[in-house]
C-alpha cells in the first residue's frame, strides 16, 4: 500500500538525483515504450521536470509513474535508480 509518507520517500530518492543524467523508460500503453536520456532538473511535491537531452524538451513525470512502473529511471551505466514494490495485498483472504 502506497502512503504518503512513501511518495516522500521517492521524492527524497529523486531528489539525490537532480543534475545528474539519467536514462527513462517510460510506458505509453500498449506494449509501447520511450527511451529518453536526460536531466533531472527539480522537484515538486507530486511531480518532478526531466530535460531530454536530445531535444531539449521538459517533460513532468509523477511519483506516481515509479510506483506503478509506468516510469523506469537508471543511470546511463545500465544501473537502476528507482524500484519500489508495494504490491503487498491489501485484504487477507482468510
Amino acid at each position: 500500500m502506497v502512503t504518503k509518507d512513501s511518495l516522500q520517500k521517492i521524492k527524497q530518492d529523486v531528489e539525490n538525483y537532480i543534475g545528474q543524467e539519467v536514462c527513462v523508460k517510460a510506458n505509453i500503453g500498449r506494449n509501447k515504450c520511450v527511451y529518453r536520456k536526460g536531466v533531472i532538473d527539480s522537484t515538486y511535491s507530486s511531480s518532478f521536470l526531466f530535460i531530454d537531452s536530445d531535444t531539449s524538451s521538459k517533460l513532468s513525470y509523477g511519483y506516481v509513474d515509479l510506483v506503478t512502473n509506468n516510469l523506469e529511471m537508471s543511470l546511463p551505466t545500465g544501473e537502476v535508480i528507482a524500484s519500489y514494490d508495494f504490491s503487498t495485498p491489501k485484504y487477507a483472504r482468510l
